[in-house]
């Protein structure tokens, strides 16, 4: 799986790695507020002009930008110009009007906003080595987003194909964790208590989101003002993620609540702080945002890898190599040319981050498999603890030894103790194969082995029971066991009677099962037992209570003023 694991970064990295901008991309643009149609000329002299000034809602202004084509054999011809900018404009090159992106605003008419991203076919005999001078008649009254104006040189064809080559990538690992996500949204529904498949659902869900939306572009034309929402939502998009990728990996490895909430409030923190210095830079935002993820991701997997926690030392490779490559590894002058630029590489990282989380989940997984697997085992096991403990050697010599002196002394009593043992075992051979059964068959088990003790130690055991909602259910034999302890190690009162009360309280936290042994007094060596966490009794009623109450109960058992108390806690 690693192998596979591995050929799959490797097949993503430089798959993405061809740099897909064209050779000739200018943005360096003068700017002037005003309108006059000389202003196309080749040769106006714009040294008076101001460099990106922000003009939005001021009228009609021009854009002039200058370019070099260079190289002029390495040009080919259909050769097109891809303009992405806010502002609905026309468009000259070298005087030539090569068209218009929407309508612009005038005396007596609103702006009809263009399109963010619009495409020009170039005529062949502009195409020259040397000087060449792009102008844009602009107006732009929205003022949701900055003014701002870019624009490429390609084949026509390559200029509408290229981008879609570099988002197909992109748009195949938003299906694949579209998928992960419902997959692991199903799981959740199955376990509405196990937070960590929604969580990872979510993560998945943004992952998908943040894709399509950063690739949107590519494919849609729409009108200008939604760059502004679209990149507020890529914004949000990426602060949800720098959240939600370290609350996983911290709930995944088990991180205390009060570190949680400690790293919760340091990132938002971060957060906060860099969208009230970045206002509007929304790439700056993103690319702290994005850092501030990993290197919190890094230092908790390494933490994890100090805890020797299962699966972090995979989780930290990954998190590790999707950091240096998208915040380190561009540094090195000899790597730059082999690295693909941010808006690739992040969600290359974000791929193996996600992939990372997923490999950790899935070993959470196996480990809930194989614990469940080993409860199946754990509850055969109790099934015949249960059986052996009540049908063991001395314990059925010692019965029928007692049951031969009462069918010799007194036949009729003595069909009576056959019963109740029969009673007995038959009630222990219905409820072996159960995991909860209803506390009157429990209670009913009960008496049965009182009467049979009875007969035995010729002790009178009084049962009484105390507010006893018989709906409810629990594991069996285990007030059963606890009486069967007050009958060995209890001595009976001078009236040679052994009473046993069971009475039940129930909250809003937990419900409880008392069991009071009322006698003469308790055996020192029973004290002994009971406080020893190896008695066989005690232990099996810890491991049926951990079976059907996994980490949500408790036992406790203490001498008192008329006996012995045994408490069975069952937390809500």
């Amino acid at each position: 799986m690693k192998n596979y694991l591995y050929l799959f970064f490797l097949l993503v990295l430089f798959s993405s790695c061809k740099n897909e901008r064209p050779e000739y991309f200018y943005d360096e643009q003068l700017v002037k507020l005003g309108d006059n149609p000389d202003w196309a000329a080749v040769d106006f002299d714009d040294s008076t002009w101001e460099e990106n000034i922000d003009v939005v809602g001021q009228g009609v202004f021009w854009i002039r930008i200058k370019f070099e084509l260079a190289d002029i054999k390495d040009i080919q011809v259909d050769q097109g110009m891809m303009v992405g900018g806010s502002g609905s404009y026309q468009l000259w090159l070298d005087e030539k009007y090569l068209g218009q992106n929407g309508e612009l605003q005038t005396e007596d008419k609103d702006e009809v906003p263009g399109t963010y991203h619009a495409f020009f076919d170039i005529p062949d005999s502009l195409l020259t080595e040397g000087t060449h001078v792009a102008a844009f008649r602009m107006t732009q009254q929205s003022d949701k987003i900055g003014q701002h104006l870019y624009f490429l040189i390609d084949n026509y064809f390559e200029l509408t194909r290229a981008p879609l080559q570099t988002s197909k990538y992109m748009f195949l690992f938003a299906g694949a964790f579209l998928l992960a996500a419902v997959y692991f949204l199903f799981m959740f529904f199955s376990r509405p208590k196990e937070i960590s498949p929604l969580l990872f659902s979510i993560v998945c869900v943004l992952f998908c989101s943040l894709l399509a939306m950063e690739y949107l572009k590519f494919f849609y034309l729409y009108e200008y003002p939604f760059q502004n929402t679209r990149m507020e939502i890529i914004g949000y998009l990426h602060i949800s993620l720098a959240v939600l990728v370290p609350l996983f990996l911290m709930l995944q490895f088990s991180f205390p609540p009060k570190h949680i909430l400690i790293l919760m409030l340091i990132l938002l923190g971060i957060i906060y702080y860099n969208d009230y210095n970045c206002h509007n830079s929304y790439d700056k935002v993103a690319k702290i945002h994005h850092k501030t993820m990993m290197i919190f991701s890094c230092l908790l997997t390494a933490y994890a890898v100090y805890k020797r926690k299962n699966g972090a030392k995979v989780a930290f490779a990954g998190v590790l190599f999707g950091y240096l490559l998208v915040h380190q590894l561009p540094h090195i002058e000899n790597l730059r040319q082999f690295l693909p630029r941010f808006d690739i590489s992040q969600f290359i990282a974000f791929v193996i981050i996600v992939l990372c989380m997923f490999y950790i989940l899935t070993l959470k997984i196996r480990e809930e498999r194989l614990a469940y697997e080993a409860s199946l085992v754990l509850s055969e096991r109790l099934k015949n603890e249960l059986l052996k403990k009540n049908i063991k050697p001395h314990f059925i010599m010692n019965t029928l030894t007692s049951l031969i002196d009462w069918v010799e002394e007194a036949p009729k009593e003595g069909v009576k103790f056959i019963t109740a043992l029969a009673g007995e075992f038959e009630i222990l051979n219905e409820i072996a194969d159960y995991k909860l059964v209803p506390i009157e068959q429990e209670i009913k088990l009960c008496k049965n082995h009182l009467k049979v003790m009875g007969y035995r130690k010729e002790i009178t055991y009084k049962w009484e029971e105390w507010d006893i909602d018989m709906n409810e259910i629990i594991p069996p034999a285990i007030i059963h066991t606890a009486v069967e302890n007050g009958v060995t190690h209890s001595i009976p009162n001078e009236e040679g009677v052994i009473t046993f009360r069971l009475s039940f309280e129930r909250n809003e936290k937990s419900k409880k099962y008392i069991l009071h042994t009322i006698a003469e007094k308790r055996k020192e060596s029973a004290i002994e037992n009971t406080n020893k966490r190896g008695g066989t009794g005690l232990k099996y009623i810890r491991s049926r209570l951990q079976e059907s109450y996994p980490d949500k109960w408790a036992i406790s058992s203490q001498a008192t003023r008329h006996g012995w108390e045994t408490v069975f806690e069952i937390f809500v």
